[in-house]
């Protein structure tokens, strides 16, 4: 960290200059015009108007690891901000590691297979920072893990015939999911692509954390489906207004995380205290006699439960992103 002194020019301006290495590395002279973005904290960014993200270049090595070890490595670059990777081979890249490559461009937003030899590949980002702020992309998340919950739902009431389609959809979900942990880890190096994000470093923490809650909400509503035309036989008329509940529970801590109403919030925290508790005491008395399908009940009940527990979460985001910006 470098301090200047302010220097007084003319009647009453005051001045500062700029350090001579940021200048020549942004390429800048005198006439050049700089942005100054006002932080929430206090402090003020100076923004060289360079609109263009810095390539960040990484190498994964193949060894003729199992498929799901490299897949992770690509992953672990995708979400630290990598927009170019090479991956070569080991002498070369086997057939297994390039079908890898292809589901991996296939399950991100932005890196797409540009060049591809018998010893390497190479994937690079094509996507623009402010082509999906960060809040817009969370109401999309939001719109896909709302719908597989619905229809594990529908499942549970014997729709047996959408569970593969709820699966599948997890996909999208994920992506969308990485998409933001990504463009979060990125504006954390590169502060001034908070503005094509339309968000500040305090805002990308929390969307960045609502992302990760949803996602889980969609893992879940996964093993819901599963297992739910099994569970929706067993006896009893209970499970499926809680699975019901839960999801209204979903539904009204986002709108209380996108509406910025931290009195919602806490009242769909309590809400969500006193069905947790409903489930907890339906499960245990349940379970003192002989229940059909035992395996399925307590897999619905978990993922009931959890999606409860990760939607009080986003209500707990709600009020701390309030208490931060200050509600309407």
């Amino acid at each position: 960290m470098e301090s200047r002194k302010l220097q007084k020019t003319g009647g009453s301006t005051l001045i500062v200059s700029l350090p001579k290495k940021w200048i020549k590395k942004n390429k800048l002279g005198a006439g050049s015009e700089v942005r100054l973005i006002k932080q929430p904290d206090g402090t003020i960014t100076i923004d060289p108007g360079n609109s263009k993200v810095n390539k960040k270049k990484s190498t994964v090595k193949c060894n003729n690891e199992e498929s799901q070890h490299l897949f992770r490595d690509l992953i672990g670059v995708y979400l630290a901000g990598g927009t170019e990777i090479k991956v070569t081979g080991s002498p070369r890249l086997t057939v297994g590691e390039r079908k890898t490559i292809r589901k991996f461009s296939a399950s991100v937003i932005g890196l797409e297979i540009i060049e591809e030899e018998a010893t390497l590949a190479i994937l690079t980002d094509m996507s623009n920072p402010g082509a999906l702020p960060l809040r817009t992309a969370i109401k999309r998340l939001y719109k896909i893990v709302n719908a597989m919950y619905n229809d594990s739902i529908l499942i549970l009431e014997g729709a047996e015939d959408l569970a593969a389609d709820v699966v599948d959809r997890d996909k999208e979900a994920d992506k969308l999911q990485w998409f933001i942990e990504r463009q979060f880890n990125m504006m954390l190096e590169d502060s001034s692509l908070s503005r094509p994000l339309q968000a500040t470093s305090f805002e990308g923490v929390i969307y960045s954390n609502v992302a990760r809650y949803l996602e889980r909400i969609a893992d879940h509503a996964c093993r819901l489906a599963e297992i739910g035309y099994v569970a929706g036989l067993i006896p009893g008329r209970k499970m499926l207004p809680l699975a019901k509940d839960a999801g209204d529970i979903m539904k009204e801590a986002m709108k209380s995380f996108i509406n910025n109403d931290p009195r919602k919030a806490t009242t769909i925290i309590d809400k969500g205290k006193k069905t947790m508790q409903k489930a907890q005491t339906y499960f245990e008395n349940k379970y003192k006699k002989e229940i059909e399908h035992p395996l399925e009940f307590s897999i619905a009940i978990d993922a009931i439960m959890r999606t409860i527990a990760y939607s009080t979460d986003i209500s707990e985001a709600a009020i701390n992103y309030s208490a931060k910006i200050g509600n309407k």
